[in-house]
């Protein structure tokens, strides 16, 4: 049997939602958050980044806005059937890998989290050649924070059964790291909440989100905090609602990673009485980012097509 190593998952490549305004919200990523359409179908709508990813974003149009799953990028079938043989003798019953009738094609199959998340991991999709860099746009998304109800299972599962390592504490969040360079790409947050706290998209650089801040609150969007840069990560930031208040981050200069990074406890990362980031300037959270936070939960069905 060849050795695979710790942790098969390269990244998250897509997160789905439900968006209950489908043309506002597409309006928004394409003009605003200044993501790509892709070819619509099935009613639904499909946002690529400057990066290969064949998709980062997808809307289902639906009454109640929620997220439907969160798709992770996985390199080959070969791992696909390991980590689904990891996750079958661990009890959590995925479903069988198949050919992938979605946009952008590709292999591989979906699960539910100790939390009920809808979970995908795919390859051999229909990525993209071009993949350079513009500024002001989004890369890709850099992490997903997830809030969690059952936070001992959500942690083992993620660590023991998914390979991710966690690199950093700073209570109540945990930063995992899987098999890219990027200090995270889940972090965990204990809020007995089985929902979202936010996503992230990755721009090219600290000016590109200083100037998605100043499109943000041309278009109505106002900074619910930030910009900063924060402890764990090393990134600068900014926090907004995007349509149906949906939590978005903008992030840049992302700490790289590998092997030899030493994890930290949430006493280093302390800051002094008044900051809430490493520069100081920015104030603590608004209280309607607070609340939209906790707000999104996740379909039962995650397998609907988009």
């Amino acid at each position: 049997m060849i050795d695979m190593p710790s942790c098969l998952i390269r990244g998250v490549r897509s997160v789905e939602l439900v968006a209950s305004n489908l043309d506002e919200a597409a309006r928004f990523y394409e003009m605003v958050w200044n993501l790509q359409p892709m070819p619509a179908r099935n009613d639904a709508r499909l946002f690529r980044g400057t990066g290969a990813y064949h998709h980062v974003l997808g809307l289902h149009l639906g009454a109640q806005p929620a997220v439907i799953r969160i798709v992770f990028d996985v390199a080959d079938r070969q791992a696909i059937a390991h980590l689904h043989r990891t996750m079958s003798a661990a009890g959590v019953k995925p479903t069988a890998p198949a050919e992938l009738a979605a946009p952008g094609g590709g292999y591989g199959f979906g699960c539910k989290d100790p939390d009920g998340r809808n979970l995908f991991f795919v390859c051999d999709c229909a990525d993209h050649a071009d993949s350079e860099d513009r500024a002001d746009h989004p890369r890709r998304i850099a992490h997903v924070n997830l809030n969690a109800r059952d936070f001992n299972a959500s942690l083992a599962f993620f660590t023991d059964v998914l390979g991710f390592r966690m690199v950093d504490e700073n209570a109540p969040l945990w930063f995992l790291h899987c098999a890219n360079r990027d200090h995270c790409s889940i972090v965990l947050a204990k809020t007995d909440l089985p929902t979202l706290n936010h996503i992230a998209f990755e721009m090219p650089d600290c000016d590109s989100v200083m100037r998605g801040i100043g499109r943000m609150k041309d278009a109505g969007y106002p900074v619910e905090w930030g910009p900063g840069r924060h402890g764990p990560g090393n990134n600068v930031f900014a926090y907004f609602c995007g349509p149906d208040e949906v939590p978005l981050e903008y992030a840049a200069e992302i700490l790289q990673i590998d092997e030899t990074y030493q994890p930290r406890s949430s006493a280093h990362w302390k800051y002094t009485p008044g900051r809430s980031d490493q520069w100081g300037i920015t104030q603590p959270r608004s209280p309607r980012y607070y609340r939209v936070q906790r707000l999104f939960g996740f379909t039962a069905d995650g397998d609907r097509i988009i």
